[in-house]
Protein backbone atom coordinates (compact mmCIF):
# COMPACT_ATOMS: atom_id res chain seq x y z
CA UNK A 1 0.00 0.00 0.00
CA UNK A 2 1.21 3.76 -0.73
CA UNK A 3 0.83 6.33 1.76
CA UNK A 4 1.54 10.11 1.01
CA UNK A 5 1.89 11.87 4.43
CA UNK A 6 2.15 16.07 4.36
CA UNK A 7 3.51 18.18 6.97
CA UNK A 8 2.14 21.73 7.08
CA UNK A 9 4.74 23.54 9.10
CA UNK A 10 4.86 27.43 9.93
CA UNK A 11 7.69 27.50 7.42
CA UNK A 12 7.81 24.60 5.52
CA UNK A 13 5.65 21.62 3.87
CA UNK A 14 7.12 18.46 3.62
CA UNK A 15 5.89 15.63 1.61
CA UNK A 16 6.90 11.59 2.42
CA UNK A 17 5.66 8.81 -0.33
CA UNK A 18 6.36 5.40 0.88
CA UNK A 19 5.34 2.11 0.01
CA UNK A 20 4.27 0.40 2.92
CA UNK A 21 4.78 -3.54 3.58
CA UNK A 22 2.99 -5.78 5.44
CA UNK A 23 6.02 -6.52 7.89
CA UNK A 24 6.06 -2.66 8.54
CA UNK A 25 8.66 -1.77 6.40
CA UNK A 26 8.95 1.01 4.00
CA UNK A 27 10.38 2.23 1.14
CA UNK A 28 10.74 5.99 0.55
CA UNK A 29 9.66 6.48 -2.91
CA UNK A 30 9.66 10.43 -2.68
CA UNK A 31 10.71 12.89 0.23
CA UNK A 32 10.70 16.95 -0.36
CA UNK A 33 10.91 19.88 1.65
CA UNK A 34 9.53 23.21 0.41
CA UNK A 35 9.80 27.18 2.21
CA UNK A 36 5.94 28.16 2.23
CA UNK A 37 6.90 30.21 5.06
CA UNK A 38 2.86 30.02 5.87
CA UNK A 39 3.46 32.00 8.82
CA UNK A 40 5.31 35.51 8.19
CA UNK A 41 2.56 37.57 9.13
CA UNK A 42 3.02 35.92 12.54
CA UNK A 43 0.96 32.94 13.88
CA UNK A 44 -2.75 34.93 14.07
CA UNK A 45 -3.81 34.88 10.99
CA UNK A 46 -2.56 33.11 7.34
CA UNK A 47 -1.77 36.43 5.02
CA UNK A 48 -2.88 36.73 2.02
CA UNK A 49 0.45 36.08 -0.22
CA UNK A 50 1.23 33.23 2.23
CA UNK A 51 -2.27 31.47 1.79
CA UNK A 52 -1.78 31.62 -1.72
CA UNK A 53 1.61 30.26 -1.65
CA UNK A 54 0.86 27.38 0.48
CA UNK A 55 -2.13 25.95 -1.88
CA UNK A 56 -0.02 26.66 -4.83
CA UNK A 57 2.90 24.15 -3.18
CA UNK A 58 -0.09 21.57 -2.22
CA UNK A 59 -1.14 21.84 -6.07
CA UNK A 60 2.29 20.68 -6.62
CA UNK A 61 2.43 17.92 -4.02
CA UNK A 62 -0.82 16.68 -5.52
CA UNK A 63 0.77 16.36 -8.84
CA UNK A 64 3.46 14.27 -7.54
CA UNK A 65 1.01 12.35 -5.08
CA UNK A 66 -1.08 11.55 -8.54
CA UNK A 67 1.74 10.37 -10.52
CA UNK A 68 2.93 8.08 -7.82
CA UNK A 69 -0.24 6.33 -7.10
CA UNK A 70 -0.78 6.73 -3.31
CA UNK A 71 -3.42 4.62 -1.76
CA UNK A 72 -3.99 6.94 1.20
CA UNK A 73 -3.44 10.80 1.92
CA UNK A 74 -3.25 11.71 5.43
CA UNK A 75 -2.31 15.41 5.70
CA UNK A 76 -1.45 17.43 9.37
CA UNK A 77 -1.37 20.73 10.59
CA UNK A 78 0.68 22.19 12.93
CA UNK A 79 1.21 25.54 14.83
CA UNK A 80 0.10 28.30 12.44
CA UNK A 81 -2.99 25.82 10.62
CA UNK A 82 -4.52 25.70 14.34
CA UNK A 83 -3.31 29.13 15.71
CA UNK A 84 -4.44 31.11 12.79
CA UNK A 85 -7.65 32.29 12.67
CA UNK A 86 -8.24 31.63 9.01
CA UNK A 87 -6.57 28.06 9.64
CA UNK A 88 -9.65 26.01 9.15
CA UNK A 89 -10.52 28.39 6.17
CA UNK A 90 -7.32 27.56 4.43
CA UNK A 91 -7.81 23.46 5.53
CA UNK A 92 -10.89 23.43 3.67
CA UNK A 93 -9.11 25.00 0.46
CA UNK A 94 -5.93 22.78 0.86
CA UNK A 95 -8.11 19.31 0.38
CA UNK A 96 -10.09 21.03 -2.39
CA UNK A 97 -6.67 21.10 -3.94
CA UNK A 98 -5.42 18.18 -2.68
CA UNK A 99 -7.64 15.59 -1.67
CA UNK A 100 -6.76 14.23 2.06
CA UNK A 101 -7.88 13.30 5.65
CA UNK A 102 -6.55 16.41 7.18
CA UNK A 103 -5.78 16.21 11.15
CA UNK A 104 -4.83 19.45 13.12
CA UNK A 105 -3.59 18.27 15.41
CA UNK A 106 -2.46 19.85 18.81
CA UNK A 107 1.12 19.77 20.59
CA UNK A 108 0.89 17.04 22.56
CA UNK A 109 -0.34 14.46 19.75
CA UNK A 110 2.61 16.51 17.91
CA UNK A 111 5.00 15.38 20.36
CA UNK A 112 3.87 11.86 20.57
CA UNK A 113 4.28 11.72 16.53
CA UNK A 114 7.76 13.11 16.87
CA UNK A 115 8.77 10.76 19.58
CA UNK A 116 7.56 7.92 17.41
CA UNK A 117 9.42 9.02 14.75
CA UNK A 118 12.58 9.46 16.37
CA UNK A 119 12.41 6.47 18.02
CA UNK A 120 12.65 4.89 14.52
CA UNK A 121 15.82 6.63 13.67
CA UNK A 122 17.77 6.88 16.94
CA UNK A 123 18.90 3.69 18.95
CA UNK A 124 17.25 4.83 22.64
CA UNK A 125 17.48 2.54 25.59
CA UNK A 126 15.62 2.83 29.16
CA UNK A 127 17.58 6.00 30.10
CA UNK A 128 15.99 9.22 29.42
CA UNK A 129 17.07 12.01 26.44
CA UNK A 130 15.32 15.21 25.36
CA UNK A 131 13.74 14.81 22.50
CA UNK A 132 13.66 18.53 20.53
CA UNK A 133 11.87 19.96 17.25
CA UNK A 134 12.13 23.18 16.53
CA UNK A 135 9.16 24.45 13.93
CA UNK A 136 8.76 27.88 12.63
CA UNK A 137 5.47 28.36 15.43
CA UNK A 138 6.47 25.88 18.26
CA UNK A 139 8.90 23.70 19.77
CA UNK A 140 7.95 20.58 20.97
CA UNK A 141 9.76 18.90 23.90
CA UNK A 142 9.79 15.45 25.08
CA UNK A 143 11.75 13.64 27.57
CA UNK A 144 11.15 9.62 26.47
CA UNK A 145 12.96 6.60 26.50
CA UNK A 146 12.89 3.45 24.22
CA UNK A 147 9.35 2.31 25.84
CA UNK A 148 7.69 5.61 26.87
CA UNK A 149 7.16 9.35 26.55
CA UNK A 150 7.95 10.30 30.13
CA UNK A 151 6.95 14.32 30.18
CA UNK A 152 6.21 16.24 27.00
CA UNK A 153 5.57 20.15 26.27
CA UNK A 154 4.48 22.30 23.47
CA UNK A 155 6.12 26.14 23.82
CA UNK A 156 5.68 29.24 21.34
CA UNK A 157 8.95 29.09 20.97
CA UNK A 158 9.58 28.64 16.79
CA UNK A 159 12.22 29.92 15.40
CA UNK A 160 9.84 32.56 13.22
CA UNK A 161 8.45 33.50 16.30
CA UNK A 162 11.74 33.77 18.01
CA UNK A 163 13.12 36.32 14.88
CA UNK A 164 10.21 38.40 14.53
CA UNK A 165 10.35 39.12 18.50
CA UNK A 166 14.31 39.37 18.87
CA UNK A 167 16.02 39.79 16.11
CA UNK A 168 16.27 42.91 13.65
CA UNK A 169 19.85 43.40 13.25
CA UNK A 170 22.41 41.98 11.04
CA UNK A 171 24.33 39.94 13.01
CA UNK A 172 22.37 39.28 15.82
CA UNK A 173 23.21 41.95 18.58
CA UNK A 174 24.27 41.16 21.65
CA UNK A 175 21.58 43.22 23.73
CA UNK A 176 19.04 41.16 21.24
CA UNK A 177 20.52 38.01 22.49
CA UNK A 178 20.27 38.73 26.06
CA UNK A 179 16.18 40.04 25.78
CA UNK A 180 16.00 36.83 24.03
CA UNK A 181 17.29 34.43 26.57
CA UNK A 182 15.43 36.46 29.04
CA UNK A 183 12.48 35.16 27.45
CA UNK A 184 14.08 31.73 27.28
CA UNK A 185 13.71 32.18 30.88
CA UNK A 186 10.26 33.28 31.29
CA UNK A 187 9.24 30.47 28.88
CA UNK A 188 10.88 27.04 29.27
CA UNK A 189 12.73 27.97 32.86
CA UNK A 190 9.55 27.27 34.25
CA UNK A 191 9.68 23.38 33.30
CA UNK A 192 13.56 23.16 33.62
CA UNK A 193 13.53 21.35 37.20
CA UNK A 194 10.59 19.15 35.51
CA UNK A 195 13.10 18.16 32.87
CA UNK A 196 16.06 17.74 35.26
CA UNK A 197 14.12 15.55 37.97
CA UNK A 198 14.15 13.19 34.97
CA UNK A 199 18.08 13.42 34.28
CA UNK A 200 17.80 13.04 30.57
CA UNK A 201 21.33 11.92 29.58
CA UNK A 202 21.36 14.00 25.58
CA UNK A 203 19.87 16.18 23.58
CA UNK A 204 18.06 14.52 20.42
CA UNK A 205 17.29 17.25 17.90
CA UNK A 206 14.89 16.05 14.63
CA UNK A 207 13.52 18.78 11.99
CA UNK A 208 14.60 21.29 10.09
CA UNK A 209 17.15 23.60 12.71
CA UNK A 210 18.98 20.56 13.51
CA UNK A 211 19.52 18.73 9.91
CA UNK A 212 21.12 22.43 8.95
CA UNK A 213 23.42 22.18 11.94
CA UNK A 214 24.33 18.38 11.08
CA UNK A 215 25.35 19.42 7.79
CA UNK A 216 27.25 22.61 8.77
CA UNK A 217 28.96 20.15 11.08
CA UNK A 218 29.96 17.29 8.04
CA UNK A 219 30.42 19.80 5.42
CA UNK A 220 32.35 23.07 7.44
CA UNK A 221 34.31 20.38 10.07
CA UNK A 222 34.21 17.14 8.81
CA UNK A 223 35.19 18.13 5.50
CA UNK A 224 32.63 15.94 3.32
CA UNK A 225 29.05 16.31 1.80
CA UNK A 226 26.57 15.55 4.30
CA UNK A 227 24.26 12.50 3.59
CA UNK A 228 20.42 13.64 4.71
CA UNK A 229 19.36 9.66 4.97
CA UNK A 230 21.69 9.25 7.23
CA UNK A 231 19.12 7.89 10.38
CA UNK A 232 21.07 9.53 13.07
CA UNK A 233 24.55 11.86 13.51
CA UNK A 234 26.31 12.40 16.48
CA UNK A 235 27.47 16.19 16.93
CA UNK A 236 30.26 16.90 19.46
CA UNK A 237 29.50 19.12 21.78
CA UNK A 238 33.18 21.40 20.77
CA UNK A 239 31.72 21.66 17.41
CA UNK A 240 27.78 22.87 18.25
CA UNK A 241 29.94 25.89 19.78
CA UNK A 242 32.33 26.73 17.01
CA UNK A 243 29.31 26.58 14.33
CA UNK A 244 27.28 28.74 16.99
CA UNK A 245 29.66 31.01 17.26
CA UNK A 246 30.39 31.40 13.53
CA UNK A 247 26.27 31.74 13.10
CA UNK A 248 26.06 34.38 15.53
CA UNK A 249 28.66 36.68 14.23
CA UNK A 250 28.34 36.26 10.72
CA UNK A 251 25.34 38.53 9.06
CA UNK A 252 22.84 37.20 6.77
CA UNK A 253 25.01 37.35 3.28
CA UNK A 254 27.54 35.20 4.95
CA UNK A 255 25.28 33.05 6.65
CA UNK A 256 24.01 32.42 3.20
CA UNK A 257 27.92 31.42 1.74
CA UNK A 258 28.40 28.59 4.61
CA UNK A 259 28.63 24.84 3.41
CA UNK A 260 25.53 22.71 4.15
CA UNK A 261 23.35 26.40 4.85
CA UNK A 262 19.88 26.10 3.20
CA UNK A 263 18.95 29.23 2.00
CA UNK A 264 15.66 29.10 3.76
CA UNK A 265 17.38 28.47 6.96
CA UNK A 266 19.86 31.30 6.88
CA UNK A 267 17.61 33.50 8.59
CA UNK A 268 16.41 31.73 11.36
CA UNK A 269 19.40 29.56 12.55
CA UNK A 270 20.73 32.52 15.07
CA UNK A 271 17.51 32.13 16.94
CA UNK A 272 17.57 28.61 16.47
CA UNK A 273 21.39 28.09 18.17
CA UNK A 274 20.52 30.39 21.04
CA UNK A 275 17.89 28.46 21.82
CA UNK A 276 19.45 25.35 21.61
CA UNK A 277 22.22 25.99 23.59
CA UNK A 278 20.24 27.76 26.53
CA UNK A 279 18.51 24.61 26.34
CA UNK A 280 21.84 22.33 26.77
CA UNK A 281 23.35 24.74 29.41
CA UNK A 282 20.17 25.14 31.58
CA UNK A 283 20.14 21.05 31.84
CA UNK A 284 23.88 20.70 31.58
CA UNK A 285 24.04 18.09 28.33
CA UNK A 286 26.86 16.57 27.07
CA UNK A 287 25.70 15.03 23.92
CA UNK A 288 23.84 16.18 20.62
CA UNK A 289 22.32 13.73 18.17
CA UNK A 290 20.08 14.75 15.21
CA UNK A 291 17.28 12.33 14.03
CA UNK A 292 16.56 12.21 10.14
CA UNK A 293 13.01 11.11 11.45
CA UNK A 294 10.49 13.44 13.25
CA UNK A 295 6.64 14.06 11.99
CA UNK A 296 6.31 12.53 9.19
CA UNK A 297 7.71 9.09 10.10
CA UNK A 298 6.10 8.83 13.37
CA UNK A 299 2.35 9.52 11.14
CA UNK A 300 3.93 6.36 9.12
CA UNK A 301 4.65 4.01 11.88
CA UNK A 302 0.98 4.82 13.45
CA UNK A 303 -0.47 4.22 9.72
CA UNK A 304 1.87 0.84 9.17
CA UNK A 305 1.01 -0.62 13.13
CA UNK A 306 -2.69 0.56 13.04
CA UNK A 307 -4.41 -2.79 12.97
CA UNK A 308 -1.77 -4.27 15.50
CA UNK A 309 -3.27 -4.58 19.19
CA UNK A 310 -2.93 -1.50 21.29
CA UNK A 311 -0.77 -3.58 23.72
CA UNK A 312 2.21 -4.94 21.08
CA UNK A 313 2.08 -1.15 19.64
CA UNK A 314 3.18 0.11 23.33
CA UNK A 315 5.75 -2.28 23.98
CA UNK A 316 7.36 -2.11 20.22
Amino acid sequence: MRYAIMDLGTNTFHLLVVEGYEDRSFRVLHKAEEFVRLGEEGLDRIGVNAYRRGLEQLRRFAAVIQELQADRIIGFGTAAVRTAANGQEFIDDAIKVCPMEFHRIGGEEEAELIYLGVRQAVPLDQQPVLIMDIGGGSVEFIVANRSQILWKKSLPLGSSVLRQQFHQYEPIRANEQVRMINHLMDVFGKCCNEVRALHPSRLVGASGSFDTLAALYTENLLGRPFNSFELSTEIPMRAFYVLSERILSAPLEERLKMKGMPWFRAETMPVSVILMGYVIEMLRLHRITRSAFALKEGALWRLLNETQPQAEQAGA
